[in-house]
């Protein structure tokens, strides 16, 4: 719950202050929706591997704790690999916030060109989630594939509603006529 409600603080934070009369207010809310999630799963990731690392890097007389993260057989023991585990995800996760906060802003603006941005995200989430739904159809129903599957409808509203419509008072004006 925590988590969640930390997820909508950020997303409010970032759609918020650009949210104007005519943008795409179902599609901005969803991306920002995304972005808190992203930013507190990040933040989770990076903490689990940070104490993972911690606890490998212990004495090897020192009790071994329960909360060791042993994610495969790959890893060894080695804190090398939870520091690359972190560096990843703070760098790939920022990329992708960034990503994120961007679509959120362009869908909460009246701008074409930012809108068909934004709608192109939403079309390709909405695409990845299509994936899952067929990775369910074939027997895969484990969370992530059932979740994915699970959002696929609300994606797709999105997207339709974040296209950019020709309002009545653009659809008259000819180029460059309304910049004085």
């Amino acid at each position: 719950m925590a988590a969640a409600a930390a997820a909508l603080v950020i997303g409010a934070l970032v759609v918020l202050p650009v949210w104007r009369p005519g943008g795409a207010n179902f599609a901005a809310g969803l991306l920002a929706a995304q972005v808190g999630a992203v930013v507190v799963g990040g933040a989770v990731l990076v903490g689990a591997a940070v104490r993972s690392e911690q606890l490998v890097t212990r004495s090897p007389d020192a009790e071994q704790a329960a909360s060791l993260l042993r994610l495969t057989g790959l890893d060894g023991g080695d804190a090398g690999f939870f520091r690359l585990l972190g560096i990843l995800m703070v760098v790939l996760g920022g990329l992708f916030v960034v990503v994120l906060v961007l679509a959120t802003r362009f869908a909460a603006g009246r701008d074409p060109l930012e809108r068909v941005l934004a709608t192109a995200l939403l079309a390709l989430e909405a695409t990845m989630s299509s994936g899952a739904v067929v990775a369910v159809v074939l027997g895969h129903r484990s969370l992530p594939f059932a979740l994915g599957a699970a959002a696929l409808p609300v994606l797709v509203v999105a997207t339709v509603t974040c296209w950019p419509r020709a309002s009545a008072e653009t659809s008259n004006v000819r180029y460059n006529e309304g910049h004085g």
